[in-house]
């Protein structure tokens, strides 16, 4: 194994460490036969940047080249791992674990008592998730499509502009955690649309769009999850023309909502991983693997 060293990861490190990622995912696409186009490298750029500026950020670096990167966000007592990716030839070297441990320390250092992850179908990766304690949650499903049928706007539901408190007060319910840092950044996108969504005038759920993506979105009570799909799906139809969302396996609602709505099922690939469950999943939709 080459000398590793390990160092916090600076702004001019963000070519070299999304060059290394870029690289991991096409390699594992192609080793496990999946059919899905690389993440886009603008978006990934962005929310790294974000997660540079929020979160915690390791590289490891050998032969002052960068062979591994592990980085995560801590939001109240929450850790998300958002990215952990070693260079080919050192998989299962010894490089990456002693990186994700210093992250997982770091995120302990910081309040976190929850861990979880969204993690590729990658072997290698998900052993050192549940050696680290991390245990499977539920499946990630990915739908998308053009909606063939969308019930009439629901009654007693409205629809307005998305606004920071709202948002917040909500995510405390649904996702365990206000994230405030990740909303003003989702909320300062340029090509994304924010609303929330309320009955009878009382705010009971939230939904993102960029494109034709749904996510994140939430709502308060499984009563509520047919409108707030019909208006979110709506939303992205308008903009696009067609519908796609990450699904967590155990939000039944949405997973039936896309079928009867004629959304195609893109695969299954993702895992969660988590040490304990947190959150209402069952009533969310994640926004995906970088910020969740």
């Amino acid at each position: 194994m080459p000398n590793v060293i390990h160092r916090a990861a600076t702004t001019a490190d963000l070519p070299a460490v999304i060059d290394l990622f870029m690289t991991a995912v096409a390699q594992m696409y192609e080793r496990l036969h999946i059919e899905l186009p690389l993440p886009p490298r603008a978006g990934v750029a962005l929310m790294w940047a974000h997660i540079l500026d929020t979160g915690i950020f390791y590289v490891a670096e050998a032969d002052h080249e960068i062979v591994a990167i592990c980085h995560a966000i801590v939001r109240d007592r929450l850790w998300f791992l958002s990215g952990f990716w070693t260079r080919a030839d050192l998989v299962g070297g010894g490089v990456g674990g002693p990186l994700l441990r210093r992250v997982w320390q770091a995120g302990e250092r910081a309040g976190a008592n929850t861990f979880f992850v969204w993690s590729s179908p990658d072997q290698t990766a998900m052993a050192s998730y549940l050696k680290s304690g991390m245990v499977p949650g539920c499946h990630l499903f990915t739908f998308a499509g053009a909606a063939t049928t969308l019930p009439a706007p629901p009654r007693d539901y409205t629809v307005e502009p998305a606004t920071l408190a709202v948002v917040c007060d909500l995510d405390v319910v649904i996702r365990a955690t206000r994230r405030e840092v990740d909303h003003r950044f989702w909320l300062a996108q340029p090509h994304s649309t924010a609303r929330q969504v309320l009955y009878r005038g009382r705010p009971i759920g939230y939904f993102y769009t960029t494109g034709d993506a749904i996510g994140p979105a939430g709502w308060s009570a499984p009563e509520h999850a047919a409108a707030l799909l019909t208006l979110a799906y709506q939303g992205a139809m308008d903009t696009a023309g067609t519908i796609s969302m990450r699904v967590p396996g155990s939000n039944h609602d949405a997973i039936r909502f896309a079928f009867a709505h004629g959304l195609r099922f893109n695969g299954g690939y993702a895992h969660l991983f988590t040490s304990a469950p947190f959150g209402r999943l069952a009533q969310y939709l994640p926004s995906g693997p970088s910020l969740f």
